[in-house]
């Protein structure tokens, strides 16, 4: 075997590591993509703005005031 074939064959593998590592990459990327993609259409479903949960936690606590006012205004 001369030096060429030698050089020939390390590079062949070399690339064909270098193929499977890129494909594995390219996998995880769509992966990543198809879960960023599916988070941003969930998001809106499950989750709430913080200023829309702001502002039904002062109508919940408003409304509650509101009932123990009747509360303690019965007992008199």
């Amino acid at each position: 075997m001369e030096l060429s074939d030698i050089v020939l064959v390390l590079v062949s593998i070399v690339s064909t590591i270098s193929i499977a590592v890129i494909k594995s990459i390219m996998t995880d990327i769509k992966e990543l993509e198809h879960t960023m993609n599916s988070c941003q259409t969930s998001m809106p479903k499950e989750y709430v703005l913080k200023e829309d949960y702001k502002t039904e936690i002062r109508e919940i606590k408003k409304m509650l005031g509101n009932i123990y006012d009747i509360i303690r205004t019965d007992k008199k």
